[in-house]
Protein backbone atom coordinates (compact mmCIF):
# COMPACT_ATOMS: atom_id res chain seq x y z
CA UNK A 1 0.00 0.00 0.00
CA UNK A 2 1.28 3.48 -0.88
CA UNK A 3 0.04 7.00 -0.30
CA UNK A 4 0.27 9.89 -2.77
CA UNK A 5 -0.60 13.19 -1.13
CA UNK A 6 -2.06 16.01 -3.18
CA UNK A 7 0.34 18.82 -4.00
CA UNK A 8 -2.09 21.29 -2.49
CA UNK A 9 -2.87 21.69 1.20
CA UNK A 10 -6.56 21.55 0.19
CA UNK A 11 -7.16 17.94 -0.88
CA UNK A 12 -10.21 17.27 -3.06
CA UNK A 13 -10.70 13.94 -1.34
CA UNK A 14 -9.30 10.42 -1.02
CA UNK A 15 -9.25 7.93 -3.88
CA UNK A 16 -8.31 4.26 -3.56
CA UNK A 17 -6.57 2.96 -6.69
CA UNK A 18 -6.36 -0.83 -7.11
CA UNK A 19 -4.15 -2.32 -9.83
CA UNK A 20 -1.68 -5.21 -9.85
CA UNK A 21 0.56 -3.29 -12.28
CA UNK A 22 2.96 -1.07 -10.31
CA UNK A 23 3.65 1.21 -13.30
CA UNK A 24 -0.08 1.84 -13.81
CA UNK A 25 -0.52 2.59 -10.11
CA UNK A 26 2.32 5.11 -10.21
CA UNK A 27 1.03 6.74 -13.42
CA UNK A 28 -2.51 7.35 -12.18
CA UNK A 29 -1.48 8.19 -8.63
CA UNK A 30 1.05 10.81 -9.75
CA UNK A 31 -1.43 12.32 -12.19
CA UNK A 32 -4.35 12.52 -9.75
CA UNK A 33 -2.08 13.67 -6.93
CA UNK A 34 -1.02 16.52 -9.21
CA UNK A 35 -4.71 17.53 -9.40
CA UNK A 36 -5.05 17.70 -5.60
CA UNK A 37 -6.48 14.26 -4.87
CA UNK A 38 -5.12 12.14 -2.03
CA UNK A 39 -4.46 8.71 -3.57
CA UNK A 40 -3.99 5.43 -1.70
CA UNK A 41 -2.89 2.51 -3.86
CA UNK A 42 -3.37 -1.22 -3.40
CA UNK A 43 -2.01 -4.08 -5.55
CA UNK A 44 -4.96 -6.45 -5.19
CA UNK A 45 -8.55 -6.91 -4.07
CA UNK A 46 -7.67 -8.35 -0.67
CA UNK A 47 -5.75 -5.25 0.33
CA UNK A 48 -8.50 -2.84 -0.69
CA UNK A 49 -11.03 -4.81 1.34
CA UNK A 50 -8.75 -4.44 4.34
CA UNK A 51 -8.26 -0.73 3.64
CA UNK A 52 -11.98 -0.07 3.63
CA UNK A 53 -12.19 -0.91 7.33
CA UNK A 54 -10.00 2.15 8.00
CA UNK A 55 -10.60 4.52 5.08
CA UNK A 56 -13.77 5.86 3.45
CA UNK A 57 -12.75 7.12 0.00
CA UNK A 58 -14.71 9.36 -2.33
CA UNK A 59 -14.37 6.66 -4.98
CA UNK A 60 -12.47 3.51 -5.95
CA UNK A 61 -10.58 3.00 -9.23
CA UNK A 62 -10.47 -0.76 -9.69
CA UNK A 63 -8.53 -2.80 -12.25
CA UNK A 64 -10.85 -5.45 -13.66
CA UNK A 65 -8.21 -8.06 -14.59
CA UNK A 66 -6.10 -9.08 -11.57
CA UNK A 67 -4.72 -12.42 -10.35
CA UNK A 68 -6.28 -14.27 -7.40
CA UNK A 69 -9.26 -11.96 -6.85
CA UNK A 70 -10.31 -10.07 -9.98
CA UNK A 71 -12.06 -6.70 -10.04
CA UNK A 72 -15.54 -8.20 -10.48
CA UNK A 73 -15.26 -10.34 -7.34
CA UNK A 74 -13.68 -7.45 -5.44
CA UNK A 75 -16.60 -5.21 -6.45
CA UNK A 76 -19.13 -7.81 -5.28
CA UNK A 77 -17.45 -8.06 -1.88
CA UNK A 78 -17.25 -4.29 -1.47
CA UNK A 79 -20.95 -3.96 -2.26
CA UNK A 80 -21.82 -6.84 0.09
CA UNK A 81 -20.07 -5.16 3.03
CA UNK A 82 -20.24 -1.44 2.26
CA UNK A 83 -23.45 -0.96 0.33
CA UNK A 84 -23.43 1.51 -2.54
CA UNK A 85 -22.16 4.62 -0.78
CA UNK A 86 -18.92 4.88 -2.78
CA UNK A 87 -18.59 4.87 -6.58
CA UNK A 88 -16.54 2.08 -8.17
CA UNK A 89 -14.97 2.80 -11.56
CA UNK A 90 -13.31 -0.06 -13.44
CA UNK A 91 -9.97 0.35 -15.23
CA UNK A 92 -9.79 -1.89 -18.28
CA UNK A 93 -9.69 -2.13 -22.07
CA UNK A 94 -12.45 -2.99 -24.55
CA UNK A 95 -10.66 -6.28 -25.15
CA UNK A 96 -12.42 -7.35 -21.95
CA UNK A 97 -15.84 -5.89 -22.78
CA UNK A 98 -17.64 -8.96 -21.44
CA UNK A 99 -15.85 -8.47 -18.11
CA UNK A 100 -16.81 -4.78 -18.07
CA UNK A 101 -20.48 -5.65 -18.44
CA UNK A 102 -20.23 -8.29 -15.70
CA UNK A 103 -18.52 -5.77 -13.43
CA UNK A 104 -21.19 -3.12 -13.99
CA UNK A 105 -23.93 -5.66 -13.30
CA UNK A 106 -22.05 -6.68 -10.13
CA UNK A 107 -22.34 -3.13 -8.78
CA UNK A 108 -19.72 -1.07 -10.62
CA UNK A 109 -20.74 2.43 -11.66
CA UNK A 110 -18.59 3.22 -14.68
CA UNK A 111 -15.41 2.26 -16.53
CA UNK A 112 -12.32 3.98 -17.93
CA UNK A 113 -10.27 2.62 -20.82
CA UNK A 114 -6.61 2.29 -19.88
CA UNK A 115 -5.41 3.34 -23.32
CA UNK A 116 -7.54 6.49 -23.20
CA UNK A 117 -6.28 9.94 -22.24
CA UNK A 118 -5.44 10.94 -18.66
CA UNK A 119 -7.79 13.89 -19.12
CA UNK A 120 -10.63 11.39 -19.48
CA UNK A 121 -9.57 9.77 -16.20
CA UNK A 122 -9.67 13.18 -14.53
CA UNK A 123 -13.11 13.95 -15.99
CA UNK A 124 -14.57 10.71 -14.60
CA UNK A 125 -12.94 11.21 -11.21
CA UNK A 126 -14.29 14.75 -10.96
CA UNK A 127 -17.74 13.58 -11.97
CA UNK A 128 -17.95 10.67 -9.55
CA UNK A 129 -16.38 12.54 -6.61
CA UNK A 130 -18.91 15.39 -6.87
CA UNK A 131 -21.61 15.70 -4.24
CA UNK A 132 -24.51 15.03 -6.63
CA UNK A 133 -22.90 12.08 -8.46
CA UNK A 134 -24.92 9.46 -6.58
CA UNK A 135 -28.16 11.15 -7.65
CA UNK A 136 -27.17 10.73 -11.30
CA UNK A 137 -25.40 7.41 -10.79
CA UNK A 138 -28.08 5.04 -12.04
CA UNK A 139 -28.56 6.94 -15.30
CA UNK A 140 -24.80 7.06 -15.95
CA UNK A 141 -24.43 3.40 -15.01
CA UNK A 142 -27.26 2.41 -17.38
CA UNK A 143 -25.54 4.32 -20.19
CA UNK A 144 -22.26 2.50 -19.50
CA UNK A 145 -24.02 -0.89 -19.61
CA UNK A 146 -25.81 0.09 -22.83
CA UNK A 147 -22.54 1.19 -24.45
CA UNK A 148 -20.63 -1.97 -23.59
CA UNK A 149 -23.61 -4.17 -24.58
CA UNK A 150 -23.68 -2.46 -27.98
CA UNK A 151 -19.95 -3.12 -28.33
CA UNK A 152 -20.42 -6.79 -27.48
CA UNK A 153 -23.32 -7.11 -29.91
CA UNK A 154 -20.98 -6.09 -32.73
CA UNK A 155 -18.19 -8.38 -31.53
CA UNK A 156 -20.21 -11.60 -31.46
CA UNK A 157 -21.38 -11.33 -35.07
CA UNK A 158 -21.45 -14.81 -36.52
CA UNK A 159 -19.62 -16.06 -39.56
CA UNK A 160 -22.81 -17.90 -40.47
CA UNK A 161 -24.35 -14.59 -41.59
CA UNK A 162 -21.21 -13.65 -43.47
CA UNK A 163 -20.31 -11.04 -40.86
CA UNK A 164 -16.99 -10.21 -39.30
CA UNK A 165 -15.74 -11.95 -36.14
CA UNK A 166 -14.66 -8.62 -34.73
CA UNK A 167 -12.50 -9.75 -31.83
CA UNK A 168 -10.60 -12.20 -34.05
CA UNK A 169 -10.09 -9.84 -36.98
CA UNK A 170 -6.86 -7.77 -37.15
CA UNK A 171 -8.45 -5.05 -39.28
CA UNK A 172 -11.38 -4.73 -36.89
CA UNK A 173 -9.10 -4.49 -33.87
CA UNK A 174 -6.92 -1.87 -35.61
CA UNK A 175 -10.06 0.20 -36.26
CA UNK A 176 -11.22 -0.25 -32.66
CA UNK A 177 -7.87 0.85 -31.23
CA UNK A 178 -7.74 3.91 -33.48
CA UNK A 179 -11.31 5.03 -32.70
CA UNK A 180 -10.91 4.55 -28.95
CA UNK A 181 -7.90 6.87 -28.92
CA UNK A 182 -9.35 9.37 -31.39
CA UNK A 183 -12.74 9.75 -29.69
CA UNK A 184 -11.12 10.14 -26.27
CA UNK A 185 -9.81 13.52 -27.48
CA UNK A 186 -13.17 15.04 -28.46
CA UNK A 187 -15.39 14.09 -25.52
CA UNK A 188 -18.76 12.40 -25.13
CA UNK A 189 -20.78 15.25 -26.69
CA UNK A 190 -19.28 14.74 -30.15
CA UNK A 191 -21.68 13.27 -32.70
CA UNK A 192 -24.96 14.68 -31.41
CA UNK A 193 -25.70 16.86 -34.45
CA UNK A 194 -26.59 15.64 -37.95
CA UNK A 195 -23.57 17.51 -39.34
CA UNK A 196 -21.19 15.73 -36.96
CA UNK A 197 -22.73 12.35 -37.80
CA UNK A 198 -22.34 12.93 -41.54
CA UNK A 199 -18.76 14.03 -41.07
CA UNK A 200 -18.03 11.07 -38.78
CA UNK A 201 -19.47 8.61 -41.31
CA UNK A 202 -17.03 9.97 -43.90
CA UNK A 203 -14.21 9.91 -41.34
CA UNK A 204 -14.87 6.24 -40.52
CA UNK A 205 -15.11 5.37 -44.23
CA UNK A 206 -11.72 7.01 -44.69
CA UNK A 207 -9.97 5.05 -41.94
CA UNK A 208 -11.63 1.81 -43.09
CA UNK A 209 -10.55 2.37 -46.70
CA UNK A 210 -6.99 3.17 -45.60
CA UNK A 211 -6.74 0.09 -43.37
CA UNK A 212 -8.20 -2.27 -45.99
CA UNK A 213 -5.72 -1.10 -48.62
CA UNK A 214 -2.83 -1.30 -46.18
CA UNK A 215 -3.65 -4.91 -45.27
CA UNK A 216 -4.66 -5.96 -48.79
CA UNK A 217 -8.22 -6.90 -47.81
CA UNK A 218 -11.11 -7.33 -50.22
CA UNK A 219 -13.08 -4.21 -51.11
CA UNK A 220 -16.53 -5.88 -50.69
CA UNK A 221 -15.91 -5.97 -46.91
CA UNK A 222 -15.85 -2.16 -46.70
CA UNK A 223 -19.48 -1.65 -45.73
CA UNK A 224 -19.30 -4.32 -43.01
CA UNK A 225 -16.26 -2.72 -41.43
CA UNK A 226 -17.85 0.73 -41.61
CA UNK A 227 -20.98 -0.62 -39.89
CA UNK A 228 -18.97 -2.30 -37.16
CA UNK A 229 -16.78 0.75 -36.57
CA UNK A 230 -19.79 3.08 -36.35
CA UNK A 231 -21.50 0.78 -33.86
CA UNK A 232 -18.54 0.38 -31.52
CA UNK A 233 -17.96 4.14 -31.54
CA UNK A 234 -21.25 4.71 -29.72
CA UNK A 235 -21.75 7.93 -31.72
CA UNK A 236 -24.98 6.66 -33.28
CA UNK A 237 -27.62 4.11 -32.41
CA UNK A 238 -28.35 1.13 -34.68
CA UNK A 239 -31.25 2.88 -36.39
CA UNK A 240 -29.10 5.89 -37.28
CA UNK A 241 -26.31 3.65 -38.57
CA UNK A 242 -28.73 1.71 -40.76
CA UNK A 243 -30.27 4.90 -42.13
CA UNK A 244 -26.90 6.36 -43.11
CA UNK A 245 -25.62 3.13 -44.65
CA UNK A 246 -28.82 2.59 -46.61
CA UNK A 247 -28.15 5.92 -48.31
CA UNK A 248 -24.37 5.56 -48.41
CA UNK A 249 -24.04 6.30 -52.13
CA UNK A 250 -25.94 9.58 -51.78
CA UNK A 251 -24.21 10.48 -48.51
CA UNK A 252 -20.77 9.96 -50.06
CA UNK A 253 -21.46 12.94 -52.35
CA UNK A 254 -22.04 15.20 -49.33
CA UNK A 255 -19.27 17.77 -48.77
CA UNK A 256 -19.10 17.07 -45.03
CA UNK A 257 -18.79 13.32 -45.60
CA UNK A 258 -16.13 13.85 -48.31
CA UNK A 259 -14.08 16.07 -46.01
CA UNK A 260 -14.45 13.52 -43.24
CA UNK A 261 -13.25 10.76 -45.57
CA UNK A 262 -10.09 12.64 -46.55
CA UNK A 263 -9.33 13.57 -42.95
CA UNK A 264 -9.98 10.02 -41.76
CA UNK A 265 -7.41 8.67 -44.22
CA UNK A 266 -4.96 11.41 -43.21
CA UNK A 267 -5.36 10.75 -39.49
CA UNK A 268 -5.03 6.96 -39.85
CA UNK A 269 -1.86 7.39 -41.85
CA UNK A 270 -0.48 9.82 -39.26
CA UNK A 271 -1.39 7.41 -36.44
CA UNK A 272 0.59 4.62 -38.07
CA UNK A 273 3.67 6.86 -37.98
CA UNK A 274 3.19 8.57 -34.58
CA UNK A 275 1.82 5.57 -32.65
CA UNK A 276 0.10 6.29 -29.29
CA UNK A 277 1.09 9.98 -29.44
CA UNK A 278 -0.86 10.79 -32.59
CA UNK A 279 -3.35 13.67 -32.60
CA UNK A 280 -6.61 13.10 -34.57
CA UNK A 281 -6.65 16.57 -36.10
CA UNK A 282 -9.49 15.66 -38.43
CA UNK A 283 -11.87 15.22 -35.47
CA UNK A 284 -10.50 18.01 -33.28
CA UNK A 285 -10.52 20.66 -35.98
CA UNK A 286 -14.03 19.75 -37.15
CA UNK A 287 -15.33 19.89 -33.57
CA UNK A 288 -13.88 23.39 -33.18
CA UNK A 289 -15.38 24.55 -36.49
CA UNK A 290 -18.79 23.10 -35.61
CA UNK A 291 -18.85 24.67 -32.13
Amino acid sequence: MNFWKSRSSMSKGTIILVDDDAKQRRLYADFLGGHDYHVITAPDGYEVLSLLYRVTPKLILLDIIMPEMNGIETCKRIRATGGHRMPIIFLTSLEYADHIKAGLLAGGDDYILKNGSLDQVLERVRYWSSSDARIKAERRREKAIKDVTKYLDVHILTAKRGQIKWREDPIAMALTDFLERALATVGEQFGQSNEQQLYFLGYVAGIVDYELKKQGALKPQTRKYIRGALQISGIMNEEQVNELLDGLDAVSANDLARNGYMNGRRDKSAADVAGPDFIPRGLIEFKIEAA
